[in-house]
């Protein structure tokens, strides 16, 4: 988590939020099928992990104010990645090392007990001090913190007091298997650079034991000020996918570069080579891992069956949260499973399998000629929508669902002159281009305060809040064409509540 964004928010939030008593006082926003807290603050995931035949989910947990405040660890499980539970308050800060918070982290499965890594803040005079610290549990809901802790107290010579978000697996590969590995966000400190005080950069750690560990120097970082990746680079997670492994961190301090990192902070990825025996990661080009408004701090997991599964917080920094009023903030996406395209260059999202089995009623399955506005039976409140439109023949300038919302209107639309996929948010617009294509093909989730869309099976993603007192029905459009006609297949569900 950044934790500068995080001291700005209070400060901007406290100027509309009332509600610091952590009830919820009003369920108008409250999601039917997603993570969210019970009452309080959430904000980035943590610790994804199965351990004793249950999913686990850990996040950053305010549960005394629905504004941000010393982070706790909430805890929800489930059997099968659909339906949650809520668990016990995993980690509490108040001890020496973590006084001031428990910042995120990785759980790792040992022997019979389930660990939780996770770095310790503490606010002091000159600013604050990061270590790594540990809490171990043989049933998956009591953690206990380690005796030792911390087990890592100093960040490397070279970086920033910046020292966060460890995330932990065990190498199977090679002359490594059996050690534990952990990366850890720390930038490197900017010598010589007017500009910039430091550069994004992921360190690497080594371990028997967990308790003890060597450093091994750095994965990956930003190398000068051209490369606009930032200066923190927060979350990351290294994993294998396919053959290639790949680097997903959530850097802030990236310019905004036309449509691309249109938000006040980014989450995307590296693809490339590594060699463990020179610690070498050779990676390609940074990208974004979702397109939308509101999207962050994803944190990944191998689950049983060898699926790497995807977890974001479902918020941006900086944005103006209205359910903080009602006594909560914050909620995760659904569970996504990643993938590699063809080329081996992007990464993929789609919603798990599992999620099929919410569905409840069919609103509609047919085939529909828009010519202007076409008003369905579909309402935002729990749904999800599977719209597929042939391009070929197409004139209009636009294709494709709005609704309207506090303030104006969410719409979701294919341009199909600049051949983009455009989610505009009371005119506030992302867009991301898909090219080439005959076929547009979209897969959308519709909480009641919430919008999720896959296109083309996955080869883009939009993820976006929204905020409206009623319950409206979906519109689907054709807009600014000579012949503004065109044929869409839809079907819609209802979808069942995961509590």
């Amino acid at each position: 988590m950044h934790l500068i964004h995080a001291i700005f928010l209070v400060l901007l939030i406290g100027i509309f939020d009332e509600n610091v008593n952590g009830d919820v006082t009003n369920n108008r926003y409250r999601l039917n099928y997603h993570i969210q807290p019970p009452s309080g603050w959430m904000n980035d995931p943590d610790g994804l992990s199965y351990f004793n035949g249950q999913y686990h989910v850990f996040y950053q947990y305010n549960p005394y104010s629905s504004n941000w405040g010393a982070p706790h660890w909430g805890h929800v499980a489930s059997t099968d990645l659909v339906h949650w539970k809520n668990l016990p308050i995993a980690l509490t800060p108040g001890d020496p090392y973590d006084k001031d918070g428990c910042f995120s982290g990785s759980a790792v499965v040992n022997g019979n007990e389930l660990v939780l890594v996770y770095t310790g803040n503490v606010n002091t005079a000159n600013g604050f001090t990061q270590t790594q610290n540990i809490a171990t549990s043989k049933d998956g809901v009591t953690f206990t913190k380690y005796s030792g802790n911390p087990v890592l107290a100093n960040p490397p010579v070279d970086g920033t007091k910046d020292f966060r978000d460890p995330k932990v697996w065990l190498s199977i590969y090679g002359s490594q298997n059996g050690t534990w590995n952990m990366v850890v966000g720390n930038p490197s400190v900017a010598v010589n650079n007017p500009y910039m005080n430091s550069y994004g950069r992921v360190v690497l750690y080594q371990s028997n034991d967990l308790k003890t560990w060597t450093y091994l120097g750095g994965l990956a970082e930003e190398q000068n000020a051209e490369q606009n990746l930032g200066y923190m680079w927060d979350d990351p997670n290294f994993f294998y996918l396919n053959g290639k492994y790949v680097l997903l961190v959530s850097p802030a301090g990236i310019e905004r570069d036309i449509d691309r990192f249109a938000n006040l902070n980014q989450n995307g990825y590296f693809i490339g080579d590594y060699r463990p025996s020179t610690n070498l990661f050779s990676r390609g080009q940074f990208y974004e891992l979702d397109n939308g408004h509101d999207f962050f701090a994803a944190h990944v997991f191998e689950d049983p069956t060898g699926r790497r599964i995807v977890i974001g917080w479902m918020q941006m920094w900086g944005s103006w949260m209205r359910e903080q009023v009602d006594g909560w903030a914050g909620a995760l996406t659904i569970p996504r499973e990643l993938s590699l395209s063809s080329d081996g260059t992007r990464l993929q999202m789609a919603p798990v399998a599992e999620l099929t089995s919410l569905r409840g009623s069919q609103y509609i399955n047919s085939p529909i000629n828009v010519n202007g506005e076409y008003d369905t039976n579909i309402p935002i409140g729990s749904s999800e929508v599977l719209f597929d439109v042939v391009l070929a023949g197409v004139q209009a300038r636009k294709v494709g669902l709005k609704f309207p919302i506090d303030d104006g209107e969410l719409e979701l639309y294919y341009d199909t002159q600049n051949q983009t996929l455009v989610l505009s948010r009371n005119k506030d617009i992302r867009q991301v281009a898909i090219s080439n294509i005959s076929v547009l093909n979209l897969r959308i989730f519709l909480d009641r305060s919430s919008i999720e869309v896959f296109a083309n099976n996955g080869t883009v993603t939009m993820t976006s809040r929204f905020y409206v007192d009623w319950i409206p029905i979906v519109t689907l459009f054709t807009d600014n064409g000579e012949s503004g006609a065109a044929k869409v297949n839809v079907q819609a569900f209802s979808l069942n509540n995961i509590w």
